[in-house]
């Protein structure tokens, strides 16, 4: 089996919460005991290594970006102990000069004591009251490379902030940007059957010129499949306001940031593959607005941890289509399903839980349904119901709850529904029954998405331990769930789109004194606002399926 390797890239604090997360949830699937036969092949995110002292490591095939003081307790290193490398000289005896690191919270210090293997998963360590960084429910340990930290910029400091798409943009030219494709060489260089990459990356400050000067040197060097997450976090601190002079701060913030967003779109849309924007919060432009609703969910905007968690969730689950040992489509196949008549950007979904009461039947379940299973999770942007395309997988409802046997399937039989033999056939059906004109093809996935520690307790308290509804009261956490999630593309993208440019061209150049101060020309901003409302042309009514 081949591997199809993919390398994995995130640029931000926000995104690194995400990727935390979705690190997280890769071990979490790991078998430690060799007693478990796994869905997913690892290896196509994961390489292994060698240390100096001869231990095997699995570490991701990722490579990330942040600024100083970000970090906390994880050493720039990764973690784990530098692995072997060419030519590289061993020295009997050397003098190691390290700063002071930040305390461990329990969490932390339980993986140095037991270990990542045997730690409890199902043990609460109140971690909502102590993560400050995503370092502090980082699960994995990193490769030596991995970890790049930008030392211009200090993690918190508002008056140097790193909040300008262009400033990103000079960094990637500079010293840093040599050194960071020099690691992507590195990772390429070992691999057999390179399929592409992922990049994520926070698209609101200095980090989205940083992450699409990435995608542009990747398109232009590498030429394979390239998908992009641009991310917009669930909660920005200064749109807390009190004070008119708040307010006014705030707004140019808001600026920036929506101008930021923009030029990311616009120029994903010329270099990325595929793209498809993801915030927790249903406005995104300007504010994140309100926050997506989930039943059975309680969580946190305000949090990162908690809404990192669920766009992580959604990423894990909407990956299993490329990363299946029993299937056969490639990123690629995934990109080229979805971007047909130039529509490179989509929008994704995600249902968590999707929660069957405990008794019930899917075919029932379906047959009830009167909205949609899932909440959109791209800012500003409602997902249509007819004449779309769409990739949906579903991961974690058992066979056995498909239907009723035949003796007591009574009404169930009067159904359509009924004659479906599988998971499967039945969401297709399920999907051909509510889209109209529309192209859904369907992922079924056995194992559900693990939410054991360091994953946070956002689950109402009337689920079982499997995230069905319970019929009792007994209490008992939630330590894995049926999930939901999809990639949608057609016409109501449009909106969306027209939406983001009818902000941004509200914004007079004039205003923009550092995006000015850092080298972009009022000729320049003007032709990409201009070629972003063109690339919303792609999504005019004007094809059939």
């Amino acid at each position: 089996m081949s591997t199809r390797e993919i390398l994995t890239l995130q640029f931000g604090h926000y995104s690194n919460f995400v990727g935390a997360h979705f690190w997280n949830l890769q071990e979490l699937s790991f078998d430690y005991t060799g007693t478990v036969e796994t869905e997913v092949n690892h290896d196509v995110l994961y390489r292994e290594g060698r240390t100096i002292t001869g231990e095997v490591t699995y570490t991701p095939r990722l490579l990330l970006a942040d600024l100083k003081g970000s970090l906390k307790t994880l050493p720039e290193h990764g973690g784990l102990p530098h692995e072997v490398k060419e030519n590289e000289f061993q020295w009997d005896n050397i003098e190691k000069i390290e700063h002071p690191v930040a305390q461990k919270n329990k969490y932390l210090t339980s993986i140095d004591g037991e270990g990542p293997s045997n730690i409890e998963k199902t043990k609460e360590y109140h971690l909502e009251k102590q993560v400050q960084s995503w370092s502090d429910f980082l699960y994995p340990r990193f490769h030596s490379r991995s970890v790049n930290i930008i030392r211009e910029y200090v993690h918190g400091n508002d008056t140097e902030s790193f909040d300008i798409n262009i400033t990103g943009k000079s960094l990637w030219k500079g010293d840093f940007g040599d050194a960071f494709t020099d690691n992507i060489r590195k990772y390429v260089e070992e691999c057999d059957s390179m399929q592409g990459f992922h990049v994520y990356f926070d698209c609101t400050d200095g980090f989205a010129g940083l992450g699409t000067g990435c995608v542009e040197y990747l398109a232009d060097e590498y030429k394979k499949t390239l998908l992009a997450h641009p991310i917009i976090a669930s909660f920005f601190p200064d749109n807390i306001l009190n004070t008119q002079e708040e307010r006014d701060k705030s707004n140019l913030k808001d600026s920036t940031r929506l101008v930021n967003i923009a030029l990311s779109l616009q120029e994903l849309s010329e270099h990325a593959t595929f793209f498809v924007p993801l915030s927790t919060g249903e406005k995104g432009w300007r504010k994140p607005g309100n926050a997506r609703k989930f039943d059975h969910i309680n969580y946190s905007p305000d949090l990162y941890y908690h809404s990192s968690a669920i766009l992580a969730s959604a990423m894990d689950t909407l990956s299993q289509k490329y990363r299946h040992k029993s299937n056969v489509h490639t990123l690629s196949d995934v990109c080229a399903d979805l971007t047909g008549y130039g529509r490179k950007m989509a929008a994704a979904s995600f249902g968590i839980p999707l929660a069957l009461n405990e008794s019930q039947y899917l075919i029932d379940y379906l047959n009830n349904m009167t909205r949609p299973l899932y909440s959109c999770i791209t800012p500003s942007c409602k997902i249509a119901t007819d004449k779309i395309f769409q990739l949906i997988t579903v991961r974690g409802i058992p066979e056995s709850y498909l239907k009723a046997p035949l003796k007591e399937a009574k009404e169930q039989m009067n159904l359509p529904a009924y004659r479906c033999s599988n998971v499967k056939e039945m969401f297709e059906l399920y999907f051909q029954a509510n889209n109209f004109l529309s192209a859904t093809n369907v992922t079924v996935c056995e194992k559900p998405l693990e939410v054991k520690t360091p994953y946070p307790n956002i689950f109402s308290s009337d689920l079982n331990k499997y995230g069905f509804i319970r019929n009792d009261n007994s209490q008992e956490k939630v330590e894995n769930c049926a999930v939901i999630a999809g990639y949608h593309n057609g016409t109501f993208l449009s909106d969306m789109i027209e939406k983001l440019h009818r902000e941004v061209s509200r914004i007079k150049f004039a205003k923009l004194h550092k995006f000015g101060e850092e080298g972009l020309e009022a000729s320049e901003y003007s032709e990409s606002i201009e070629r972003l409302a063109e690339f919303k042309d792609n999504y005019e009514d004007d094809f059939e399926l």
